[in-house]
Parts: C-alpha cells; sequence; structure tokens
C-alpha cells in the first residue's frame, strides 16, 4: 500500500518544479531494528518510536527512491503504541501516521491510501 499525493501544478523535485508530474507515491519502509521506547510520567513504556524510510514513487514507478518531492522528508520518526503486537496493525498505524505528516506539511494536498502502480 503506498500513499497517493495529488497537486494539481506538479512538483517540485530537486529543486525544479516538473508541472507534468502531478502524482507521487509514497511508501513507507519500516526498520524494525531501530526503535526508541517512549515512557510516561511512571516510567511505563506507552509507545515505540520507530525508523521509517518514506520512499516515493514518481507517476507509476518512473522513478522509485528516498528522494526529497516537493518538502517530503524521506526519514521520519513515527510512533505506535507499545502493547500493539500485530505487525500488520503496526504497519496500518505508521502508514496514518505518516498520512498526517504529510497532511500538515501541505494541506493543500490531496492525500489517499492506495496500491502502488505497476510500471
Amino acid at each position: 500500500m503506498s500513499l497517493r499525493i495529488t497537486n494539481a501544478e506538479g512538483f517540485i523535485i530537486g529543486k525544479v518544479l516538473n508541472p507534468t508530474v502531478t502524482n507521487v507515491y509514497v511508501r513507507c519502509n519500516v526498520d524494525m531494528n531501530k526503535q526508541k521506547p517512549i515512557t510516561d510520567g511512571n516510567g511505563d513504556v506507552t509507545e515505540v518510536s520507530i525508523c521509517t524510510t518514506a520512499k516515493a514513487t514518481i507517476e507509476g514507478g518512473v522513478f522509485d527512491d528516498s528522494i526529497q518531492v516537493d518538502r517530503i522528508s524521506s526519514i521520519y520518526w513515527l510512533k505506535y503504541p507499545a502493547n500493539e503486537t500485530d505487525e500488520t496493525k503496526i504497519l496500518g498505524i505508521i502508514q496514518d501516521k505518516l498520512f498526517e505528516k504529510l497532511e500538515v506539511n501541505n494541506p493543500t494536498w490531496e492525500i489517499e491510501i492506495v496500491n502502488v502502480p505497476t510500471v
């Protein structure tokens, strides 16, 4: 699954506006080896912060890399509840958190969860 970001005016790629690229697909690559426990005031672990690489695919697979497109950072530390053990649910939570971060980054984008297009 990916997040499809739509911008009718195109995207800035490598500091240059590319008006022909109107869709960018972003997926989360999670590094399960890079996790940090987050504790509450009592010392109990309530959340886990995990390193996530946002990989961008431009226009249906033409380019696929950890690039910066219109200020889409390639590295995020995203959180999930410490009591969650189902990896599928964890990945869904992380994807939702990335969705929220991207939405805050540029509220004019239309973002939806889709299947990654094939080349």
